[in-house]
């Protein structure tokens, strides 16, 4: 059996030569050390007691049997010596019982039966034991030898536990009783079965008794403690199975030099204090001396004396346990433990929120402390919450320490007053809240304050410390229960509730049938109950849920408890019209002293407004509420009305407070709740609260209401129509490998499911949606609206990544009136056109209907009396003159007042979306908006037209007709700078790039080519963004879109035949925002890519533009202006590209202009398939008097040739005359 016990431990972490502080720190009681040894014996038959002939054990040893140690081979360390010579010190422990600290205790015992196969049961070899099986005293000797201190309790005989998993008789079975493996089933292999007698007894404070105890006790002093062997647990009384025991020798030790070892560092050397080897460790082996070398003095501290002290704890109650029971709630009780003593309050069945009202007396506390010390540190008092149950032992749910308010003056008069606790269960884990105070108060100052009252044998709280009471009401507005799981496979279908508040319990309507109408027929519910005045112990409110079945049965399938009711709290109801006091807004009389006249506008002809051309999409609207500017356009400088922009959920703004105006939402768990598991969700309660106070004198308190019949919707099922606009998501989880995700919508509202997967957006975290959907419900049968986000997967399964859900009841029941949000203006065309399907007027009516108010009165169309309060239309909109889109001017007034009242505006929330394979990680955000239209009002209006912008097909068509002034990057072989000139282009994000001939050997810069480039693209002109479409893989499903700036890029560059082209510079012109060009080469600088000193201009606008733009290259920070280029930029859409073709370069058809080739000069030729221009051109024209000298050398050079080879046969011919 398990005891109640408490572990006080006092460390001190310090040097060895600062032990005087150890020594300080033991204010209440001295540190002696004494040396210890225990002295072994042995059973023999017919000797008796003996340490002759022991085997295995030596006549004196250590604690643990192992270490030989006699008494006279201890030696006192150095600086300490021996008080007096050494005496039996009996284990103290071993006085322990296992009903030790209890007042009350339960006394078992087992009965054992055996059988031999296919035998009658019989009496066991052993016939009576304990739960583990060893040996135990029968009924009839238990009843002969009951503890002394202890009777057994009136009316009370042994008797059969049944309260256990057993038969009819109480017995439960096994093969084997060593194997265990208890059943409550007989089978025919079964051998052994026991039975559990029980029997309770009662502690008494007897003189007779006590002064017998202390004479056992000191008959214990002989010190003996006995065993069946060595090795099993020692007790105090002999047994007739026990064959061996030992006693345990103490000698004291006291310090004699201040220089002396400290208590926990003796000295453990061989050599004794004269020197010679006769120490202990001398006469031991090495494996013994390992083992002595561990052992340490013994350390106790004597108390001398203390004071006597009186507790008291005053448990009242507590609030949010764990439900430990499979029925969904607990039986707790307390358990207050205070340094030697323990006392438990009683059971409170069934409930996870117990109040207790006990007061717990500990009498005769000893404390060894002084006065003033325990003032400052009062020992703590450790409160548990444990789960009773009837067999096994109870469920621990949760712990506390606190300390109690220390009274050394019983006429102090402070008041311990009632204090919440926080409970634990696992460090930093909270399992619930105990409320309660403690005090305690010195025995020897004079009389205490009289005891708590009694009630039966049990103290209650004391008036001054447990809470004022107050006669209170509590209105339960209990609606209806939502999203029922079944239970036992069964669906819940005729459900109750019971209110169970401070112990009154009230219990709800039956619903007849959940799949008709899951509201209770009367919702309303009063309690005239007394409750604490003091928010701090308002008790809590326990929500049980009930299926009404067949034969009577009503199984609890869910429960809900609500910490306190103080936010419920509200002011005292009054007395309505209707029961014949004049509220103040009936009793207000407004006189209007003014002249009635129409407010008259400028009509306006509807025929003549639907040939209006609207410039702007709800996308401007959209964009300009999120304070883009650049993609809506010129739409906040109409003035046009904008949306409210959430960027959390609609019910998370502060003034709507979940939407729980009317209706709150309560869920409901069921089952035992486990450590490391959250509780299961198995539906939910809708209804509400209202808290306040009664008079005491007041007989018709209970007849005014927060909640009356007047203001109560009606609770029958209602057919809406919803819209849901999914605007786009932002950021959701990749799950695609390459980093990127297939997003598309998964709409489900009870069985009605949209799945629009064949929509899905390609390879993309932030898809752009721009759908609206359709459905039809009923609410409150199906309300619950599930919004996911799916990635699409071709060759598996695909996978959510994330959903949200919306209440569509509570929106639709708030008095907020979230429904459809209330534009700014009430227009009846255009792109702010009213959408809901009541106007102003009508929902100005029903709200003041709803809030109780009288009707609104009119004053002309200018002019309208609420509550008392006058509103024009003058005071909204001023002289400010009518738009061609706005409605009638009440309407507009009726609006105006709406929103004055903080209804729900025309908005766009931004929900998170979670996955339930990873709660509380967001997945991404979704923005969109949901319409709740009753279908009793008729079909509302078209739905808003919120497809994402198209882009539209557009077609550049850029001439790239002359360059000039273009760096010269080459040097022929003549010398000569020169460069092999052409033009590159592209659009951004177009992979197609496009280039010009070559204009080969310009010499000045010049190049002339007369090229056409042409490229299509896509371009969404709200935006100002060029759409491009593209496979980012050879193997890829789809298209990536991408959305980029329309940036023409244009470069120069060096054509090389046997090496790398060589880069030149560059031009990016944004086709939305470009330089103008020059009209002349000489004007061209690049002064014109300032664009605050110049004005750009727009192709879009300009559709096109010719003339000379610089080239650029980046060598320094500010660019150097590597040439100019002649180039003519048009725009023109795919019809006008149709209607007007022109081919790339001068391909056929070669028009819009028709290019002419260029006129290049003769010396613009490829110098390897030209011979003789390059000879012509290029050698001639530079080298031709070189050539010319040369010819000329040669010719000279063969007549001089010529003549001397001729010269000797010349010469001889005349010398012999020949």
């Amino acid at each position: 059996s398990k005891i109640p016990a408490m572990v006080r431990l006092k460390v001190w972490l310090g040097l060895e030569s600062n032990e005087i502080e150890w020594q300080n720190v033991q204010k209440e009681g001295e540190i002696s050390v004494f040396a210890e040894c225990y002295e072994n014996q042995i059973n023999v038959p017919v000797a008796g007691w003996t340490n002759k002939g022991m085997p295995t054990k030596p006549k004196f040893s250590d604690s643990t049997g192992e270490i030989k140690i006699r008494r006279e081979d201890f030696r006192a360390p150095a600086g300490w010596d021996w008080e007096a010579d050494w005496v039996v010190a009996p284990e103290r422990s071993l006085t322990i019982t296992h009903d030790a600290g209890l007042n009350h205790f339960l006394e078992d015992t087992y009965e054992n039966e055996m059988r031999n196969p296919g035998g009658q049961w019989g009496p066991a070899t052993v016939n009576w034991t304990d739960v583990k099986g060893d040996f135990k005293e029968g009924t009839e000797e238990l009843d002969e030898q009951i503890s002394d201190g202890w009777i057994w309790d009136e009316d009370s005989e042994w008797s059969i536990d049944m309260n256990r998993g057993v038969d009819d008789t109480g017995w439960e079975y096994c093969v084997e009783a060593t194997i265990g493996s208890w059943g409550p089933v007989e089978r025919t292999y079964h051998l052994c079965r026991r039975r559990r007698w029980v029997r309770g007894r009662t502690r008494i404070e007897d003189p007779k008794v006590v002064a017998k105890q202390k004479k056992l006790e000191q008959q214990a002093l002989d010190g003996w403690e006995y065993a069946p062997v060595w090795g099993m647990k020692f007790h105090m009384k002999e047994k007739k199975m026990d064959m061996v025991r030992r006693r345990r020798w103490h000698r004291k030790l006291v310090k004699k030099s201040p220089d002396a070892a400290a208590t926990f560092s003796f000295d453990t050397s061989e050599q004794d204090l004269e020197g010679e080897s006769t120490s202990l460790l001398a006469k031991m082996t090495s494996a013994e001396k390992r083992k002595a070398m561990k052992m340490s003095p013994r350390m106790y501290i004597n108390y001398k004396e203390g004071s006597k002290y009186q507790l008291r704890a005053y448990v009242y109650q507590s609030r949010g346990l764990v439900a430990a029971d499979s029925d969904s709630f607990s039986d707790p009780f307390a358990r207050v433990l205070f340094l030697t003593q323990s006392q438990t309050t009683e059971v409170i069945k069934k409930t996870v929120c117990p109040t207790w009202d006990q007061s717990l007396i500990y009498d005769d506390i000893t404390i060894f402390d002084t006065q003033q010390d325990l003032l400052t540190n009062a020992p703590n008092i450790v409160i548990e919450i444990y789960d009773h149950d009837a067999f096994g032992s109870s469920e621990f749910l949760g712990r506390t320490v606190v300390q109690p308010m220390v009274k050394l003056d019983p006429s102090d008069k402070r008041v311990a007053r009632l204090q919440w606790h926080n409970l634990t269960k696992k460090p930093n884990e909270l399992a619930g809240e105990l409320l309660a105070s403690f005090e305690l108060f010195a025995l020897d100052s004079g009389d205490l304050p009289f005891l708590p009252p009694k009630k039966g044998n049990l103290y209650l709280v004391p008036s001054g410390i447990r809470p004022v009471m107050q006669r209170t009401g509590i209105e339960v507005l209990c609606w209806g229960l939502r999203n029922m799981k079944n239970y036992q496979l069964t669906s819940v279908s005729s459900p109750s509730i019971e209110f169970e508040c401070g112990g009154y319990i009230y219990k709800s309507d039956i619903i007849k049938d959940m799949s008709k109408n899951p509201n209770f027929p009367t919702p309303l519910i009063f309690f005239d109950v007394n409750l604490p005045k003091e928010d701090l112990y308002i008790p809590p409110m326990n929500i049980r849920v009930r299926d009404n079945r067949q034969f009577g049965r009503k199984p609890t399938v869910g429960v809900h408890s609500i910490k306190t009711l103080t936010p419920f709290r509200c002011t005292p109801p009054m007395l309505t019209d209707d029961e014949g006091i004049e509220s103040d807004a009936a009793s207000m009389k407004v006189v209007v002293d003014v002249e009635e006249e129409e407010v008259k506008h400028k009509a306006i002809d509807i025929k003549d407004e639907t040939e209006v051309v609207e410039e702007f999409d709800w996308w401007s609207k959209f964009y300009a509420s999120m304070g883009d500017r650049d993609k809506a356009g010129d739409y906040l400088d109409k003035e046009y009305d904008i949306i409210k922009i959430y960027n959390h959920e609609l019910e998370r703004v502060d003034e709507y407070d979940e939407f729980n105006d009317f209706l709150a939402t309560f869920d409901l768990i069921r089952g035992k709740q486990e450590d490391d598991e959250e509780p299961e969700i198995v539906g939910q309660f809708k209804g509400n609260f209202a808290l306040y106070p009664l008079s005491p004198d007041d007989k018709e308190a209970s007849t005014k209401r927060i909640y009356s019949e007047a203001r109560l919707r009606s609770s029958v099922p209602v057919g809406v129509k919803v819209r849901i606009y999914i605007i786009r998501a932002i950021d959701v989880q990749p799950l695609d490998d390459g980093g990127k995700a297939d997003p598309y919508v998964v709409i489900k509202l009870g069985k009605d499911k949209k799945d629009d997967n064949d929509n899905y957006k390609p390879n993309t975290l932030n898809p752009v949606f721009g759908k609206v959907y359709e459905m039809s419900t009923v609410i409150p049968l199906f309300k619950d609206l599930k919004i996911t986000i799916v990635d699409y997967d071709l060759m598996s399964s695909d996978d959510d990544i994330g959903e949200t859900i919306i209440d569509l009841e509570n929106r639709f029941l708030t008095k907020y009136r979230a429904t459809c949000g209330l534009s700014q203006t009430y227009n009846i065309s255009g792109c702010n056109k009213w959408r809901d399907s009541q106007k102003p007027r009508d929902i100005l009516d029903q709200t003041c209907k709803q809030n109780n108010q009288q009707p609104p009165n009119y004053i002309g169309n200018n002019k309208v009396v609420v509550s008392g309060k006058t509103y024009t239309l003058f005071q909204f909109e001023g002289d400010k003159p009518a738009g061609q889109h706005v409605g009638p001017p009440e309407e507009r007034l009726a609006l105006h007042v709406l929103h004055s009242m903080k209804l729900v505006p025309e908005h766009v929330e931004t929900r998170p979306l979670y996955n339930p394979a990873q709660p509380n990680i967001e997945q991404g955000r979704l923005q969109m908006w949901v319409d709740i239209f009753p279908k009793s009002l008729g079909d509302p209006p078209e739905p808003i037209n919120i497809e994402p912008r198209a882009a539209q097909n557009y077609v550049l068509r850029c001439v790239i007709w002359n360059t000039a002034d273009v760096l010269l990057q080459e040097t022929s072989f003549t010398g000569e700078q020169m460069s092999d000139i052409y033009v590159k282009g592209w659009l951004d994000g177009v992979n197609e790039k496009q280039k010009t001939d070559v204009h080969y050997r310009s010499l000045d810069g010049e190049g002339n080519f007369n090229w056409r480039f042409v490229f299509p693209f896509d371009y969404l002109p709200a935006e100002k963004l060029v759409v491009i479409r593209k496979k980012e893989h050879f193997w890829s499903l789809d298209k990536t879109e991408e959305q980029l700036p329309p940036r023409f890029a244009i470069q120069v560059w060096d054509n090389d035949l046997f090496s790398a082209d060589d880069y030149i510079g560059q031009m990016m012109l944004n086709l939305e925002r470009m330089p103008a060009p020059a009209k002349t080469a000489h004007s061209c600088s690049l002064g014109q890519f300032d664009l605050s000193k110049h004005k750009p201009i727009s192709l879009f606008q300009m559709k096109r533009s010719r003339g000379w733009w610089p080239i650029i290259t980046e060598e320094t920070a500010e660019g150097i202006l590597a040439g100019k280029v002649e180039m003519e930029l048009e725009l023109v859409s795919a019809e006008e590209a149709e209607e007007r073709p022109a081919a790339k370069a001068r391909d056929e058809p070669n028009l819009n202009p028709a290019l002419d080739p260029p006129n290049r000069p003769a010396t613009s030729f490829l110098w390897f398939t030209s011979p003789w221009k390059s000879f012509k051109y290029i050698i001639w024209r530079r080298y031709k008097w070189y050539l010319l000298g040369g010819v000329i050398f040669l010719l000279v050079g063969a007549l001089v040739g010529l003549f001397l080879y001729n010269l000797p046969g010349y010469t001889a011919k005349a010398i012999l005359g020949a």
